[in-house]
């Protein structure tokens, strides 16, 4: 029997009996009208895109499903459930905490926050905090103390470093998102803080904390709502077709009930309703079969490649290959370029003889976010300065980037290797050194204003930077990238993303200021700089004194105008450039977002004199001055600021959170 064939038939049986049960013997109304009217828990009258999730599917937006515990309504997120505390409609905000840690600190599941980004985002007022739990000690300074009775000691700290967390200290840890806008009751005193004397038993406070829970918005379009509630309808959704319906008295309209009526719905109520209903639970059966068919047959088959699809249509600049093209150019993957946590990158040569890269994903997360992220991001962008997409292979699991070929492979081999030593063969001039970081400038500054849509890269580091036969930079490896409208300044995001010694400290510290492109900034300036001492800035082997970071140490070496002891500089044109990397890698990586240049101002700032440069303050991990004015884009000039002592104070997460 022909499947398709088979399901068509029995579909159309299918929505015969849906609509003919739709329609309410005696009532006069289309029945969907009357179940997926609004409902209320608690003191919330919820409506689409949430439906009850005893109700039909076709009444919410498909993910938007909420229970009710008799006070609050319920949401289920990635195994988790959250109670709602508050819904904005208007702005499309839900105010949520998590249950299981709300009834019980200690008894929470040891699982992280996690959403489903396809349904909902953070909001810039959201700020990490974490758990720790069954500690030998505290994990982190400033962490504040709380008691279990089957573990050990136990540990809450508002604000962490995600990357770098002692977690050999503690069995358990669970990040869960906190609002850093609400209210809270002052410090204890002095005489009671954990710092004097005797722990203090936090667990009443931080479980007020959790509480209170943290934002998020939801993503569904809830425009059409409202022009169909005007109308008298009820608003909904079907599944199947994957479009917004409008339930009104006597079947489905779109996209009022003043529209047009949506094929296939029952639009009569004057006929013999025994027969109807007859006809309907013979139909019913077959609709269940044809469910039954689809699941097994084509679900499970297109389901996961359905999604990407939808992902990547509309991607025309970019050719699609199949799997047997991929294999055809790299010549059955015989010469390997090099290696990540991604997969392999491939040389391998184009029916015209053209070289390309081919990077082969494996491992990848989820729903290979990191794939679509780099085809949609690259294929909107035409730079000199970024690596530019050839093609791509979509094709089952099988998951391929071609991109144009770089001779000269990646920048961090001619920066440093595991003995910070060089060969001379591959020691870069100072003037080539400075030409590398304008391109790459350059190539940033067109990702953040020169596209239609802004593009934050959130990754860049030496090794994602490639060097074609000219040493001309190409910005690659888009995997992380966030592409947002140019008008957004600010993104909303939750945990850091990117390679540690290059993520900007708001991605995880979110009191120091929001993410955007200045985040960028950060990671280009400590690439400038390790590009000036031909090192890692940071050595993970050794104690990060001030002699073992490199932005110390060269600040230091600046503000006393001592020598900068530098690799291969051998006349006053090669120190120029050197004392100029410098002083903008220092600006670029200012603590405080508003204190860094854009990369507009980097640019400039490159092309300009060394003399005009204004010493920049000492980049170290202190509360943002107030001297430091904001450095927008469209500003002149840097603001000198004031420098600080060494250390984060931890009395301003203290004093944001009042514990």
């Amino acid at each position: 029997m022909d499947l398709t064939m088979s399901c068509s038939s029995l579909s159309l049986l299918f929505f015969i009996s849906l609509h003919i049960h739709f329609l309410v013997p005696g009532s006069g109304k289309f029945l969907p009208f009357r179940e997926c009217a609004p409902f209320v828990c608690g003191d919330k009258n919820i409506s689409y895109p949430f439906r009850h999730n005893e109700r039909p599917t076709h009444c919410g937006y498909p993910g938007y499903e909420l229970g009710c515990d008799g006070h609050n309504p319920t949401l289920v997120m990635e195994s988790l459930t959250y109670r709602v505390i508050h819904m904005n409609t208007n702005m499309q905000i839900l105010e949520v905490a998590r249950k299981d840690l709300s009834d019980d600190l200690c008894h929470g599941a040891h699982v992280n926050t996690t959403l489903n980004s396809s349904l909902f985002n953070y909001t810039s007022s959201d700020l990490n905090s974490i758990l720790f739990y069954d500690c030998d000690s505290s994990p982190i300074f400033g962490s504040y103390p709380f008691s279990c009775p089957t573990s050990g000691d136990s540990y809450f700290a508002p604000v962490v470093d995600l990357e770098h967390l002692p977690q050999e200290l503690c069995n358990f840890s669970v990040l869960v998102p906190i609002s850093q806008s609400d209210e809270a009751p002052d410090r204890p005193p002095p005489s009671e803080d954990s710092d004097f004397g005797a722990p203090i038993n936090h667990a009443a406070r931080i479980s007020e904390i959790l509480n209170k829970g943290f934002e998020i918005t939801w993503i569904a379009n809830t425009a059409q709502c409202e022009n169909c509630t005007e109308s008298g309808g009820i608003c909904g959704y079907d599944w199947k077709r994957q479009r917004f319906n409008c339930f009104c008295t006597d079947g489905a309209y779109s996209p009022t009930c003043n529209g047009t009526r949506v094929p296939g719905s029952f639009p009569s109520r004057n006929k013999k309703m025994g027969l109807k209903v007859g006809i309907g639970m013979a139909a019913l059966g077959a609709g269940i079969v044809v469910t039954l068919i689809l699941m097994r047959a084509l679900i499970k088959q297109r389901s996961v490649h359905f999604d990407g699809e939808m992902k990547i249509e509309g991607l025309v600049s970019s050719r699609r290959y199949t799997y047997k093209d991929i294999k055809r150019m790299t010549n059955s993957f015989e010469e390997k370029l090099g290696q990540g946590g991604y997969g392999c990158v491939y040389k391998g040569k184009l029916g015209d003889s053209q070289l390309v890269a081919v990077k082969i994903l494996k491992k990848l997360k989820g729903d290979a976010e990191e794939f679509f992220n780099e085809v949609a991001s690259i294929s909107r962008t035409s730079h000199v300065n970024v690596v530019s997409l050839l093609g791509f292979c979509f094709e089952g699991s099988k998951r391929a980037l071609v991109y144009e070929f770089m001779p000269n492979g990646s920048l961090e081999k001619f920066i440093f290797n595991r003995s910070n030593t060089l060969e001379v063969d591959r020691q870069l001039s100072w003037d080539t050194l400075y030409q590398i970081s304008l391109g790459i400038a350059h190539g940033l500054e067109y990702l953040h204003r020169g596209c239609n849509t802004r593009i934050l890269h959130f990754d860049i580091k030496p090794h994602n930077i490639l060097l074609d036969a000219n040493y001309c930079p190409k910005i690659s490896d888009f995997g992380l990238a966030k592409i947002c409208s140019r008008q957004e300044s600010i993104v909303s995001m939750l945990g850091a993303r990117g390679t540690p010694g290059y993520i900007a400290p708001e991605l995880f510290m979110r009191n120091i200021g929001g993410v955007s492109h200045k985040s960028d900034v950060y990671s280009y300036g400590m690439m400038v700089l390790e590009m000036v001492g031909r090192r890692k800035n940071i050595e993970v082997a050794v104690d990060r004194t001030s002699e073992t970071y490199f932005p110390h140490w060269v600040h230091r070496r600046l503000e006393l105008r001592q020598e900068l002891g530098l690799h291969g500089i051998t006349n006053e044109e090669d120190e120029a450039i050197a004392k100029k990397m410098i002083v903008i890698g220092l600006w670029c990586i200012q603590i405080d977002p508003r204190a860094r240049p854009c990369m507009t101002q980097v640019v400039e700032m490159l092309k300009g004199s060394v003399d005009t440069l204004q010493f920049p303050p000492k980049p170290l991990l202190s509360s943002p001055s107030r001297s430091l004015a904001a450095c927008p884009c469209e500003s002149s000039s840097l603001q000198e600021g004031n420098d600080s002592s060494w250390g984060y104070s931890i009395s301003i997460i203290r004093d944001r959170l009042s514990l």
